[in-house]
C-alpha cells in the first residue's frame, strides 16, 4: 500500500513541473506519522546538483512546497509590474487551493534579489498569525519559483482586556540596563550602512508581555550572571614560536590522496569540499539519508576568507586513527599550538570556557574540544563570538575549528570607551520604546496555541530595537 501511495505522489508531482530532460532523480523520500499526517518530497537535479526542483506534497497529493533554481537566461520577456505579478500569484495560489482566499489575506510584499515574494497571511484583529497562511517568489518574467503552504490554524483566543502600554513602558523603566559589548553587524540583518564591529549596548532584559497582564513572557539575561557554573580562564603567552608560512591544505591536514570534490561561492567566504580520490558511494538510493551521505561521508570542509585567504573553519567528517592516548591536559597543548598559528596573539584576545566536568576523564572519548568566549583586550566581550578546537586524542590532530567571523587586525579601529554614557543610552532606548500587538505561537506537550502579546519596537520604525551605538547613540534596529 505504501508503495502505491508513493507512485501516486511521485506522479503526482511529475504534473506540477517541467523537468528539464538533462534533469535526474535526487530524493525520494515518504514520511508518515503516528497520527496518519506525512509528507512526500521529490527532487531533481542536473549532473553538477547547481540546478534544481524540488517539490513537497502531503499525503493528499496536495502542493506544500515548492523549490526552483533554474541558471536560465533573459528569455526577451518584458518584465511584469508588481500589481501583475501579485495576480501570478494568487492565481497560482487558487489552482492549488481553490478557497484559500477566503481565509487568507495579502499582507506583504518584500522585494528579493530576483524576485518578490507575497505574504498571504491568516489575519486575526489585523494581526497575522505565524506559522500560517503562505508566501509565493515570482519572478519578473512571471514564473513561480517557491511556494511555502502552512495552510490555516485554529482562531486563537482573544483576551477579554489589553494592558495600557503606559504600564509596560513603566515596567521596562524600572528594569532596564545595558551591557556594553562589541558585536559583529551584518547589514542584511540589521538597518546598518556597512557590515563590520561595532561597540554597543545591549540591552540586558528584552521582553514580551501578554497583552493582558505585566508578566514578561521572554527574557534573555546575559551569561556573566551569579549562577552561571561557566568560568573562564585567561591564556598564557606561547612558550615557543610557531611556523607562520602554512599553506590552507597543511593547517586543515589534507593529504596527497585527497582532492577537491566541490568550491562554492558564500560571498565573503569560499567553501571547499576535499575526499579521498578512490572514494565510492556503497549505497545509491533515492533518500535524504543517501543525498546527506554523498555529499558528506568521508569529507573534510572548510571555509576559507576571501579577502585574508585564511581558514575560517573546517571539520573532518572523515575518520583518522591513530596509536596515541591523550589525555585532556595533552589536548589542550595541541590546541594551543593551533591557536598560535591561526590567531597572532591569541592569549591577548581568548578566554578559556571552564566547566565543572571538564577534568572528568572518559577514556571512551575520541576527542576533546575546547571552547573560547572572545574579547577585545580589554575586557569587553564580542558577542556571540567563540573559537571552537577540537583535539583527536588517537592522533594528536584538529578534526574541528571554528574561529572568528572578522579579523582580529579590525578590532585595533573599535573604541574600548563609549561616548554615550549609561544614562544617556537609558534616555535613548525609553524615548524610542514602543510596544506593538502580535500573535505568539506557543508549544507545550499536548498542543500548539497562540497567546496575543506586546512585543517591544521603535515608536518611529517599528521594528525591533537590538542596540544603541555606544559613539553615535543610534538606535539599531533589525531588518524584516
Amino acid at each position: 500500500m505504501v508503495s502505491l501511495i508513493k507512485e501516486q505522489l511521485k506522479e503526482r508531482a511529475r504534473t506540477l513541473v517541467q523537468l528539464p530532460e538533462h534533469f535526474k532523480p535526487i530524493i525520494e523520500e515518504y514520511f508518515e506519522g503516528e497520527n496518519g499526517e506525512g509528507e512526500a518530497i521529490f527532487s531533481w537535479a542536473d549532473k553538477q546538483q547547481e540546478e534544481w526542483i524540488s517539490i513537497t506534497l502531503d499525503l493528499a497529493g496536495n502542493l506544500t512546497s515548492l523549490s526552483i533554481e533554474l541558471n536560465k537566461t533573459n528569455t526577451g520577456r518584458v518584465p511584469l509590474n508588481e500589481s501583475e505579478l501579485k495576480e501570478r500569484a494568487e492565481q497560482f495560489l487558487r489552482s492549488h487551493y481553490p478557497h484559500a482566499l477566503q481565509g487568507l489575506t495579502h499582507y506583504h510584499t518584500k522585494k528579493l534579489t530576483a524576485a518578490y515574494r507575497f505574504y498571504y497571511e491568516q489575519i486575526v484583529m489585523d494581526l497575522p498569525l505565524d506559522d500560517a497562511g503562505c508566501y509565493i517568489d515570482v519572478k519578473p518574467s512571471g514564473e513561480i519559483v517557491n511556494f511555502k503552504y502552512y495552510g490555516l490554524q485554529p482562531a486563537p483566543i482573544i483576551p477579554k482586556t489589553l494592558i495600557a502600554k503606559e504600564k509596560l513602558i513603566e515596567h521596562v523603566r524600572n528594569r532596564l540596563d545595558f551591557q556594553l559589548t562589541i558585536a559583529n553587524l551584518y547589514s542584511d540583518i540589521y538597518d546598518v550602512a556597512e557590515d563590520g564591529l561595532r561597540l554597543l549596548y545591549d540591552p540586558e532584559l528584552f521582553m514580551k508581555y501578554k497583552a493582558d497582564v505585566v508578566e514578561p513572557t521572554l527574557t534573555i539575561i546575559h551569561e556573566d550572571e551569579e549562577d552561571n557554573p561557566e568560568t573562564y580562564v585567561s591564556l598564557p603567552p606561547p612558550p615557543t614560536i610557531i611556523r607562520k608560512d602554512v599553506s590552507v591544505e597543511e593547517i586543515i591536514g589534507i593529504t596527497d590522496e585527497m582532492e577537491v570534490i566541490r568550491e562554492v561561492d558564500w560571498g565573503e567566504e569560499t567553501g571547499i569540499v576535499w575526499r579521498d580520490r578512490d572514494w565510492k558511494m556503497v549505497e545509491n538510493d533515492l533518500s535524504m539519508n543517501n543525498l546527506f551521505q554523498n555529499h558528506n561521508e568521508d569529507t573534510v570542509k572548510a571555509f576559507i576568507s576571501k579577502k585574508t585567504g585564511q581558514v575560517r573553519s573546517f571539520v573532518w567528517i572523515k575518520d583518522r586513527s591513530g596509536d596515541l592516548c591523550l589525555n585532556r591536559e595533552e589536548c589542550y597543548q595541541k590546541a594551543i599550538d593551533f591557536l598560535q598559528m591561526m590567531i597572532p596573539n591569541y592569549y591577548q584576545y581568548l578566554q578559556l570556557i571552564v566547566h565543572d566536568n571538564d577534568d572528568e576523564l572518559d577514556d571512551t572519548k575520541m576527542k576533546e574540544a575546547f571552547t573560547f568566549h572572545v574579547h577585545n583586550g580589554h575586557g569587553i566581550r564580542i558577542y556571540t563570538e567563540i573559537v571552537v578546537v577540537t583535539v583527536n586524542r588517537k592522533t594528536g590532530q584538529i578534526d574541528y575549528y571554528s574561529g572568528p567571523s572578522f579579523d582580529y587586525e579590525q578590532l585595533r579601529h573599535i573604541s574600548s570607551e563609549p561616548v554615550i554614557s549609561k544614562k544617556e543610552v537609558h534616555d535613548i532606548f525609553l524615548n524610542h520604546l514602543d510596544f506593538e500587538l502580535a500573535w505568539n505561537k506557543n508549544y507545550d506537550e499536548k498542543e500548539e496555541y497562540y497567546t496575543l502579546v506586546y512585543q517591544a519596537c521603535d515608536r518611529h520604525t517599528r521594528k525591533s530595537i537590538r542596540y544603541i551605538d555606544a559613539i553615535t547613540g543610534a538606535v539599531i534596529t533589525e531588518k524584516d
